[in-house]
């Protein structure tokens, strides 16, 4: 104000001698009148503040109270008589990380712990004290009697660099909050993985006092064993991995959980509790489905073409090893113990789906072999058609059956003395050694025993279906002895082109066609010409279309049905036993 008025004074115009006289007397009197007031606010101020009594401050405290009067930092309250009663309470901030495959449990916050020192009491501002609480910073708090608290199942625990504050009150109440950080050995219950549930504890107790001497509870809960007080509070926090609190709803807005106090021993415990669940998206998202997923692939081998082989092994052993390295990824971060888990569970069976479907390659391949032996008969005796047709025509000119004539055909028995001249007799033989030689209806119908080969066979499996003797199989017969040769019609379709043959051959057939009946060498001829047979219309009934299938035709028509089939009845059976896995 001052050097405002010098400067207006120096930037006016020039005036009278009187009016600068005045104005200078004014600014001098302003000045003088701002001075003395400014002396008699200071003098009033301080002759009229209060004054009170006892330390001034923490450091004072600390001289005053604690040294002054010989306080004994390691002796504990009320020493001799009862015991001194020490609320607990964690304040949690975070959870670092929860290591599954150890059940370790990393978590950040604050140990709050309450308590009363009468020997710490002091004048509070109503008795005329000078402030109402002592903060003590740091290393101050260690002046005094302090709690031997600790984590029972702390498995690590940080304390450099965190912070400690201790509040003293009038009364001699006290409270201290420790910032930490330190990981706990937890119970985890990885049964129903990932749909588990789990609670962490933060066991308290005292290290060198028993329940006669200390007594432990949570803020605000009662002595002695059971669930009381506040033992743990949260804000809204957020994890990636767990949903932390009872529910969404208290992870979003916090939570409080009350303290589990138990004696053990003589001594107390007190467990501060909180809850934690997984979320399951990822490994439904990143394992389930993929283990469905890779099963489809398995599962779309059925339906390519089984002779096809390459492509369906790539299809049958690639899911399987992408399953086993998907498993590996998974147990990386699971303990490798005998704990049962539906995830793993899951996981296997899902495996075990995939591997069946590798196995029923296999299974294809066998009855892909089987199949190509018996076409090879099939196209054996159609090689020898020629020497079929002379053979029956053969039979018909002795007026035979061809299986009578068949077994004349075989060679005979007889002994070297009784050999015919044509027959080579064996050296160094006995007269009376029986020995095998050709017929002599093979000698006469020059039949050779090696063509014979296909015809013998063709003549077993008739005879193995000619159950009754008759020298005739049905229709019915005929569609179960036509699968030795490759060829799978339903009993329909074999009715249909056993009735065609007859009618072709100028036979005629009955009005119930499935009354027909070959004979032997019908057989044989059908067997020769079937394939301008195979064209006729078939029927479409589920039943005739499974009598129409070859056995690796059947195989993947059962796995075809079978994994989808499975597959629902597991994952719903899976989803209804998820309770059993848990441990309770």
């Amino acid at each position: 104000g001052i050097e405002h008025r010098r400067s207006s004074l120096r930037v006016q115009p020039p005036q009278s001698a009187m009016l600068r006289a005045v104005s200078v007397a004014t600014l001098l009197w302003g000045t003088a009148f701002t001075c003395v007031t400014h002396v008699v606010a200071q003098t009033c101020t301080t002759q009229f503040k209060p004054k009170c009594t006892g330390p001034a401050s923490p450091r004072e405290y600390i001289q005053q109270v604690l040294k002054d009067k010989g306080y004994d930092s390691t002796e504990r309250p009320s020493c001799g008589g009862a015991p001194t009663v020490v609320q607990v309470q964690f304040r949690l901030t975070q959870v670092n990380d929860i290591y599954q495959k150890d059940g370790v449990i990393s978590v950040s916050g604050y140990m709050r712990s309450w308590w009363k020192d009468e020997r710490l009491a002091f004048n509070g501002t109503k008795t005329g004290g000078c402030f109402d609480e002592v903060v003590l910073m740091g290393a101050d708090g260690a002046n005094i009697w302090l709690p031997d608290l600790y984590i029972k199942n702390a498995v690590s625990k940080n304390v450099d660099g965190f912070a400690t504050l201790t509040n003293v009150y009038p009364d001699g109440s006290i409270w201290r909050s420790e910032q930490t950080a330190f990981a706990i050995k937890g119970e985890l219950d990885l049964g129903p993985l990932p749909y588990d549930e789990h609670i962490g504890r933060v066991v308290m107790s005292s290290f060198g006092y028993d329940a006669t001497q200390l007594r432990i509870k949570a803020k605000g809960g009662t002595v002695g064993p059971g669930s009381s007080g506040v033992g743990l509070t949260a804000p809204a926090m957020n994890h990636s991995v767990w949903t932390l609190g009872p529910d969404a709803a208290a992870e979003a807005e916090g939570f409080e959980t009350p303290a589990k106090n138990e004696v053990r021993d003589g001594v107390d415990y007190a467990s501060l509790i909180f809850d934690f669940k997984r979320k399951p998206k990822f490994f439904f998202d990143q394992v389930i489905i993929p283990c469905i997923l890779f099963l489809l692939v398995a599962y779309m081998q059925f339906w390519v073409d089984r002779k096809v082989a390459p492509a369906r092994a790539f299809l049958a052993v690639i899911p399987v090893l992408i399953m086993r390295t998907l498993s590996n990824s998974v147990y990386k971060s699971l303990p490798e113990g005998g704990q049962k888990m539906w995830l793993a569970d899951v996981m296997s069976t899902f495996t075990v789906w995939t591997i069946s479907g590798a196995l029923h390659l296999g299974l294809v391949e066998a009855l892909l072999l089987q199949e190509k032996s018996r076409e090879a008969k099939r196209k054996g005796l159609e090689a020898h058609e020629k020497f079929a047709q002379e053979l029956i025509q053969s039979a018909r000119d002795a007026n035979k059956t061809l299986l009578q004539f068949v077994e004349e055909c075989k060679a005979s028995e007889t002994t070297v003395h009784a050999l015919p001249d044509r027959a080579r007799k064996p050296l160094e033989s006995k007269p009376e050694d029986a020995v095998r030689i050709m017929s002599d209806e093979a000698v006469s119908g020059k039949v050779e025993e090696h063509d014979m080969l296909f015809i013998y066979y063709a003549m077993d499996i008739f005879n193995m279906f000619d159950k009754n003797g008759s020298g005739a199989l049905s229709a019915s017969e005929i569609r179960h002895a036509n699968t030795h040769f490759n060829i799978y019609l339903s009993t329909a379709h074999t009715t249909k082109i056993v009735c065609m043959f007859l009618r072709d051959q100028g036979f005629t057939t009955p009005k119930d066609e499935t009354a027909a009946e070959l004979q032997f060498w019908q057989f044989c001829q059908l067997l020769i010409d079937m394939d301008k047979y195979l064209l006729a219309e078939p029927s479409f009934s589920l039943r005739d279309m499974w009598e129409s299938s070859s056995p690796s035709e059947r195989a993947d028509m059962l796995a075809r049905v079978i994994i989808i089939v499975g597959t629902i009845i597991c994952i719903v059976a899976f989803y209804a036993a998820l309770p059993s896995y848990k441990e309770g």
